[in-house]
């Protein structure tokens, strides 16, 4: 997919969270290191982090093999997520993370959290988003039975505002193949720890440090909403 032209004329943005709102990537990472311990599987911190982002449906397999994931893969995401319950409150926004929220409704923009979170992590990072206030449609892995890189959760992210021409702001190439697939732009940003080189291989419209740098840029990468 060849990048967009900007700044991008759209009506509606996705946000992703972790990893592109809120710092938790390397949070995700350690508390599924743990629980493969747990389970005695030896895995590498380097590959977990590289499937950060993609559903946990899938990053069992990805990481330890289908065998794995048929063993063990229940017990491993049961205990991945009370690894990350015990450390979520250390999680916090990205500056600029909030601001920017406000500058894209300011500019007439729909704003979805889109969201493969599980409900419980979703609301951590709502709440310290003053999402109620702020967005207009919040999603998490209950509105969909598939996850990341496949875009089912970005077309119900779109249906809860009836959006129509529609960018993305992530952080992994997961989100960039799921936006590829039906046909949205996504803004990366190097926040998650995936790189630039590979961000715009993935074909990401352009790669920014993080949302900072977005709403430091906001006029030159998204377009006011026409009327």
């Amino acid at each position: 997919m060849n990048p967009a032209p900007l700044p991008l004329a759209v009506d509606t943005v996705l946000l992703d969270i972790d990893g592109t709102l809120l710092d938790s990537n390397y949070h995700h990472t350690v508390a599924w290191l743990r629980a493969f311990a747990r389970h005695g599987h030896d895995v590498a911190g380097w590959v977990v982090h590289r499937h950060v982002g993609m559903g946990g449906d899938k990053l069992v397999a990805a990481v330890a093999g289908d065998a794995v994931e048929e063993s063990d893969g229940d017990a491993i995401r049961e205990a991945w997520e009370k690894e990350y319950h015990e450390i979520i409150e250390q999680t916090t926004l990205f500056p600029g993370a909030r601001d920017l929220l406000d500058a894209l409704a300011e500019r007439g923009l729909d704003v979805v959290l889109a969201s493969s979170s599980i409900p419980e992590h979703a609301e951590h990072a709502a709440r310290l988003l003053d999402a109620d206030e702020k967005v207009d449609a919040i999603t998490t892995a209950e509105d969909a039975e598939e996850t990341k890189p496949d875009p089912e959760l970005l077309d119900v992210a779109l249906d809860k505002v009836s959006g129509g021409k529609a960018l993305l702001v992530g952080d992994t190439v997961w989100d960039i193949e799921a936006a590829n697939a039906l046909g949205i732009p996504t803004v990366a940003v190097l926040s998650g720890g995936f790189g630039r080189q590979e961000l715009e291989e993935a074909g990401a419209a352009c790669v920014l440090d993080d949302v900072a740098e977005l709403l430091a840029r906001l006029d030159e990468v998204v377009a006011p909403r026409e009327r």
